[in-house]
């Protein structure tokens, strides 16, 4: 049986802002005999934590037990098999040619290692194998001096409101660094739903001077200060130079974290009615607008982000669709009016084409509560919350007239709010805050873009047709319930892509040649193998036994890939020198769609033969 180590590597800046580490290579390594495995086993990691030497390096290079890569999401799978390893503890080492998000520069910085911690996974016996699961995030102490190592600086802030520290999404916010001269451009970025920022930099952008050869900036860190303005240009925020010199701003390391407010004086954008995520994605800076796919990792303020570069959309493994967050005030800010809201779509390359979604398009969804009173527990009527929900078919549900009698009475029922025949969903004016923030409407995508399962033509070839998803453009509009729309703003393209995956595997010995799946091996094995996806992530094929002659995970090479549409083929092993024993053929692979929260969790396929 393999044991299948699984895991996800982030770090942290600050308390509340982390990384995704994304393209560095997790080392498992065996422990010496002179190691005292149970202290370690149970050590806290900041006590196992070291930045090693590269004579230390190459004395680890013998008991080196395995490698892998991490993805853009910063996950990674190491798959070993029963005579590599028996269960036991191993050292987990990072060895990082680069770091995620650092330009590259002239001269680079040679490679790093450190350890973490030796680890004692907790084993559980599955289909695939014996599986573990670790999900680690680095402490901000040793990630910003790893960063620091490769020149690499970060901001990472929040712009709120200065009285009710409420966020303010969709503003751009720009860092400056004070300079004896000329003040420096660090760099600007947009605010997330959530008020969230972050700027990536490297000390260039502080020390740059107007005259050749001159570094006036000797040491230390910038002295920042920030301006923050709508996407208008309406100015909030606009910090003079000399808030750069305050002991908090000044000579700041390679870590910052700091939050801005804006005067609540000036008209906020957040009043407004605003479309701004496709799940945890931002529609203004999450996108690639080519493409339609996504261009990083969301959210990006915690350990738990998901997604990344080029992924898709997709209706997620239950189907259930996608979330169109944002937020839709109560009152319109002119009229005074109750609001209504609505989401349309349209092909990216007839992009005024727009279709109404509603009925089947929408599933439930919960966007707020309202508060009610209700016999809860006894004859007493208390005031409690009702659950309200968009749901694209039924009537309107609500408890009026309420239940009569003596109490407790029955479970509150949700308030379904089900979209007219135009889509037109109308703000509950009973409920809380000032309207409907965060999901708005759940999307079933596949039925404005099609999928289902396609069509394979046999394991060792590619598919007849290749199966593509489409680009689409995301339309929201809100207005006065009386009539007509007073603002509007959309993603331009965003990738829908329901279909499955192809994944077919087969040995031509158990078809061929007066082969059947029961027929024992001895000479030859051709292992026939098709993986198709317009997103495919990666896939790889391996081969695994308990005979300690056998090829492992890493002898002979097998066939991989992390390119679109995959591959297929025929691989020929001459396995006459192989001892006799069963083995595994394993295929794997995963796509790189997301429904906005969740990713694909991939797939896999497998095959057993017995060599005689």
């Amino acid at each position: 049986m393999a044991y299948i180590f699984r895991g996800r590597l982030c770090a942290y800046f600050c308390d509340d802002c982390s990384e995704l580490l994304s393209d560095v290579v997790v080392r498992l390594y065996r422990h010496r005999e002179e190691q005292p495995i149970t202290a370690l086993a149970v050590a806290n990691p900041k006590d196992t934590f070291a930045l090693l030497k590269d004579d230390q390096v190459k004395s680890k290079t013998q008991y080196l037990l395995a490698e892998t890569k991490t993805d853009a999401n910063g996950n990674f799978t190491v798959v070993l098999n029963e005579e590599q390893y028996k269960g036991e503890a191993f050292e987990i080492d990072i060895y990082c040619g680069t770091i995620p998000h650092r330009p590259p520069r002239p001269k680079p910085h040679n490679p790093v290692q450190f350890s973490i911690t030796t680890l004692q996974p907790q084993w559980k016996r599955g289909e695939e194998g014996y599986l573990t699961y670790w999900d680690y995030c680095i402490s901000k102490r040793f990630w910003c001096a790893i960063m620091a190592l490769f020149d690499e600086w970060v901001i990472c802030g929040r712009v709120v409101t200065c009285e009710k520290k409420e966020a303010v999404a969709g503003v751009k916010v720009s860092a400056f660094d004070v300079d004896w001269i000329q003040d420096d451009s660090i760099g600007s970025t947009t605010t997330d739903a959530g008020g969230y920022f972050r700027i990536y930099y490297t000390s260039d952008a502080f020390k740059k001077t107007p005259f050749t050869g001159l570094d006036l900036e000797l040491f230390g860190g910038p002295d920042l200060y920030f301006r923050v303005e709508t996407g208008s240009g309406v100015v909030l925020l606009n910090e003079p130079s000399s808030r750069g010199r305050n002991s908090d701003r000044e000579n700041v390391g390679n870590c910052f974290c700091v939050e801005l407010c804006v005067d609540t004086n000036t008209p906020p954008p957040f009043n407004h009615p605003w479309f701004t995520h496709v799940g945890d994605f931002n529609i203004v800076s999450d996108f690639d607008s080519t493409t339609g796919k996504t261009n990083k990792a969301a959210p990006f303020m915690t350990s738990t982000a998901h997604g990344g570069p080029n992924y898709g959309f997709y209706d997620g493994r239950l189907g259930y669709g996608v979330k169109l967050k944002g937020f839709c005030p109560k009152k319109d800010l002119i009229s005074g009016e109750n609001m209504q809201y609505r989401f349309r779509f349209a092909p990216a390359a007839t992009p005024l084409a727009l279709t109404n979604i509603t009925g089947d398009m929408i599933t439930g969804v919960i966007v707020g509560s309202r508060p009610i009173l209700w016999k809860l527990f006894d004859d007493t009527l208390v005031t409690t919350f009702q659950t309200i929900i968009i749901d694209g078919s039924g009537a309107t549900v609500d408890p009026t007239p309420t239940p009569v009698g003596p109490g407790p009475w029955p479970a509150i029922p949700p308030h379904v709010i089900v979209p007219d025949a135009d889509g037109w969903i109308k703000v509950d004016q009973n409920g809380l805050d000032d309207g409907f923030y965060g999901p708005l409407l759940r999307f079933v995508t596949a039925n404005a873009v099609p999928g289902g399962t396609a069509p394979g033509n046999g394991a060792g070839t590619l598919p007849a047709v290749q199966k593509s998803g489409a680009a689409i453009r995301l339309v929201f509009e809100a207005g006065p319930v009386t009539g007509g729309v007073t603002f509007t703003n959309d993603l331009p393209k965003i990738l829908i892509n329901n279909w499955s995956q192809v994944q077919e595997l087969n040995l031509l010995q158990f078809h061929s040649g007066g082969g059947d799946p029961c027929s024992e091996l001895s000479t030859v094995l051709d292992v026939e193998y098709t993986v198709d996806h317009e997103l495919l992530g990666s896939w790889n094929l391996q081969i695994l036994s308990e005979s300690p002659s056998a090829p492992g995970t890493v002898i002979p090479p097998f066939p991989v890939g992390s390119t679109a549409r995959g591959g297929a083929g025929t691989k020929h092993f001459d396995i006459s020198t192989w001892q006799s024993c069963s083995y595994q053929v394993w295929l794997g692979s995963s796509r790189l769609l997301t429904d906005g929260e969740e990713d694909d969790s991939g797939g896999s396929l497998l095959k057993t033969f017995c060599k005689m």
